[in-house]
Order: C-alpha cells, then sequence, then structure tokens
C-alpha cells in the first residue's frame, strides 16, 4: 500500500504554462507500511517494495508472471542500496490489536533492476516519461465539477498514488479564468474532444486523459475515461466502489499503452543523426551531452564535422521508431528527414 501525499509529491504536479516531457525523480524509490522495524518486516515490506519499482521501470505488469523475477523477489536485499523508516498516524489491526505503522523507504539500485529486467526479457523504460494532462468532471453529492488538485472527494489522492507507483507525470489544469472561458465542466461532461484539446494547448503536454466519473447513491462509482497519445482519442469504462480500484484501471492502462512506445527492449541497432545549427563549442556540448543521456543510446561516436553540421553515429537499444519518439518528447530538437530505413536521421539543434 503507497502512502498517501509521500508519493504524491514524487510526480511533480505540473502547474505551468508550458508542460513537457518530465523526469519522473523517484523512479526507483519504493515506500510501503510496515508494522515494525524487525527483519521480517524488512524483507516483507522490502519484497513489495523491489515488485513496486520493477512495475514501473518495465512498464508492465506482466513482470509478476516471471519466474526469475520471483526469485529475486525472495532476495531483495541484492538490489536496494539503503533504507529508512518514518513515522505515521496510520494503524493496522492484527489480531485484534492496534498496531501503529511506519513508512519504509527503499532506494533501488538504477543498474542492478535494469540488469533483472533485461535477464528476465522485459524492457527498461527511462525516468524521462510523457507528461499527461487530466481533464476530470466528477458528480456526485456535492453536484457536477471539475477536478483540480484541491479536490476533497478522494480522486485526486487516487490518482495521484496510482499515477506515481507507474511512474505517471500526471498534473491539472488550474481551472483558473483563462480555462473557464475556454472549457466548461458540461464539456469535459460530453467529451467535447475538440474543446478539451484546445483549452489544453496553454499546457502543452504530451497526453490527454478526459473523465466523466458518477458517484452512484450506492456508493458505486463509474468512469468514463478517454485518452489521447497520438492523434486518435482512445475510450474505456470501469466501475468500482471505492476511488482507487476506479482510478486503477485506467491508469494502469494508460502506463501500459506509454510503455509499448517508450520502454527499451534489449535489442540492439545503429544509427546515423546528421544534426545542424551547431554554431558553437557550447552547442557542440550541450549535443554530445544529451545524446548520451537518451536512455536508448549505449554509446556515440562524431563521424564528421561540417561548418555547423555534425554527424554522430549511435549504437542503441530497442526500436529506431522508439529513439525518435523520445527525441520528440524532448523538444531540443527537430526532426527534419528520414532515410534509408530509419537508419539516418536528419535533425536541427533547437537551443
Amino acid at each position: 500500500m503507497v502512502a498517501p501525499g509521500l508519493l504524491a509529491v514524487a510526480l511533480a504536479l505540473l502547474i505551468s504554462n508550458r508542460a513537457q516531457a518530465t523526469i519522473f525523480e523517484d523512479l526507483y524509490l519504493a515506500e510501503v507500511y510496515v508494522t515494525g522495524q524487525n527483519n521480517q518486516q524488512l524483507r516483507i515490506g522490502a519484497r513489495a517494495g523491489l515488485l513496486q519499482v520493477l512495475i514501473r521501470v518495465a512498464g508492465t505488469t506482466d513482470v509478476q508472471q516471471s519466474s526469475l523475477i520471483g526469485n529475486a523477489l525472495r532476495n531483495p536485499a541484492m538490489y536496494y542500496s539503503q533504507y529508512s523508516y518514518k513515522s505515521t498516524n496510520v494503524k493496522f489491526q492484527i489480531a485484534g490489536v492496534m498496531v501503529a505503522a511506519k513508512i519504509l523507504r527503499l532506494s533501488f539500485e538504477p543498474s542492478a533492476i535494469a540488469r533483472l529486467l533485461r535477464d528476465a526479457g522485459f524492457p527498461v523504460w527511462g525516468s524521462n516519461r510523457p507528461s499527461i494532462l487530466l481533464w476530470i468532471a466528477l458528480s456526485d453529492e456535492q453536484g457536477r465539477r471539475l477536478i483540480s488538485n484541491s479536490d476533497t472527494s478522494g480522486l485526486f489522492t487516487s490518482l495521484s498514488n496510482q499515477a506515481s507507483q507507474r511512474g505517471l507525470p500526471i498534473f491539472f489544469p488550474l481551472l483558473d479564468l483563462e480555462d473557464e472561458m475556454k472549457l466548461s465542466t458540461a464539456e469535459v461532461w460530453g467529451s467535447f474532444f475538440s474543446r478539451i484539446e484546445q483549452a489544453s494547448y496553454r499546457y502543452n503536454p504530451d497526453c490527454l486523459l478526459s473523465g466523466r466519473i458518477q458517484k452512484s447513491e450506492s456508493g458505486q462509482w463509474t468512469g468514463n475515461w478517454s485518452y489521447k497519445i497520438d492523434d486518435n482519442w482512445l475510450n474505456f469504462t470501469n466501475s468500482a466502489y471505492n476511488t482507487e480500484d476506479l482510478v486503477a484501471g485506467i491508469v494502469n492502462l494508460l502506463a501500459d499503452s506509454l510503455a509499448e512506445r517508450y520502454a527499451i527492449g534489449s535489442a540492439r541497432s545503429s544509427v546515423e543523426l546528421r544534426i545542424e545549427s551547431i554554431d558553437s563549442l557550447a552547442d557542440y556540448a550541450a549535443v554530445l551531452k544529451y545524446l548520451q543521456s537518451l536512455m536508448p543510446v549505449l554509446d556515440s561516436f562524431v563521424a564528421q564535422v561540417r561548418d555547423s553540421e555534425v554527424l554522430f553515429r549511435l549504437n542503441t537499444e530497442g526500436q529506431i521508431e522508439q529513439l525518435i519518439e523520445i527525441i520528440d518528447l524532448d523538444k531540443k530538437m527537430l526532426l527534419i528527414n528520414v532515410t534509408d530505413q530509419k537508419r539516418k536521421l536528419h535533425y536541427r539543434w533547437l537551443l
């Protein structure tokens, strides 16, 4: 179980006018509840934390089906570098006795996690992840309204916690006068996608998630969700008797969809990047540093320099399409041309 509010901080809920792909800072940090600081509780908590991180980094819950992952979960101490405890006001009933819970925080080693996932045949999804703007219309006993980060229904906390578990950087609109002029609650409720897209321009998100949430008199929650990753809107509907289960369905679906696109497999390949508008030594150093920071890039070499244009040869993991999409997320280079079955890419440096 994730500590409410603590992991939400890791989301870096962006309230700005230019949201872009976001660095998910705590990709390898797990927080779980335990009922003591003895070795048994540490092992139990570390197993839960390791699984939490593996799912977040692989981008899929399928890791639970792997026998190699199962063996690793029996010895989680091999994969974390440090841990600490924090007191909470939460209590659990154990054998009829109320026991105060603590939060166990574990920092896992990125290289060890990546090696385990590679050995088990799973991809590795880096910390640079697409930002997701949420337009959520809720109808409950308080009426119909749009959800913001000051919501008291529990949906905000549930969405934050679930998104944090899967490593999704979500953020909510300001719902200020400008938003109110561009988009109404009724338009979100009615899934007027063109209006939602127009109102989202100021935030420049990588993805959009729209939801119509209703709570019945019996206490059941129903969600009608729509999400846009590329040019098309896709739909999903689910029901639950609590907000955590309700939002888990759409968050897991969205995380799986994004991971299929951005998580890097173990296949090796090479590609040439011709980058123009490198006008100074500072530009050259920035480009080199940027290429080395890209998750798919294993190593890079300068093959040719001609005026303000530099030809790089990269050895990469995953598909070339994934490299193109990750570069597009960062908005530091503009793709000009693709040739030779995507083995040669021509970019313009924008910074």
